[in-house]
């Protein structure tokens, strides 16, 4: 069963933005590979759904698919401020996430949300 990209990406966009954390795991493989400029080794659903909890707004900018891959840009609002958040899937033909990477704002967080930080 092949399934579509697109249609797994937008399921996660709407799991995370929402803090649906059950939806979240459903669309994960076992084990995917996690990297994060963001508390690397934390844990990366519970930081996912605070950051989305602390931000007024949350909306997809940019979508791009090609082949198993979605490269996701994000609009950030906090508090007049509106920054950027980069995220990349990588979805197997069961529509599970394989892999993940996201780049977040870090001046933006330090600013806004310095308690999301390591160390903090």
């Amino acid at each position: 069963m092949d399934i579509a990209v697109e249609d797994v990406a937008g399921r996660w966009v709407a799991a995370w933005t929402t803090g649906r954390t059950t939806d979240l795991f459903r669309l994960l493989a076992a084990a995917p590979a996690i990297e994060s400029n963001l508390d690397p080794d934390g844990d990366f659903i519970e930081l996912l759904t605070a950051y989305a909890a602390a931000l007024d707004s949350i909306a997809v900018f940019s979508r791009t698919v090609i082949d198993r891959r979605a490269a996701l840009i994000y609009d950030c609002a906090l508090s007049g401020e509106t920054f950027r958040l980069a995220e990349f899937l990588t979805v197997n033909e069961s529509g599970l996430i394989t892999e993940i990477r996201r780049v977040y704002d870090l001046d933006a967080i330090e600013r806004r949300m310095p308690h999301l930080l390591l160390g903090s």
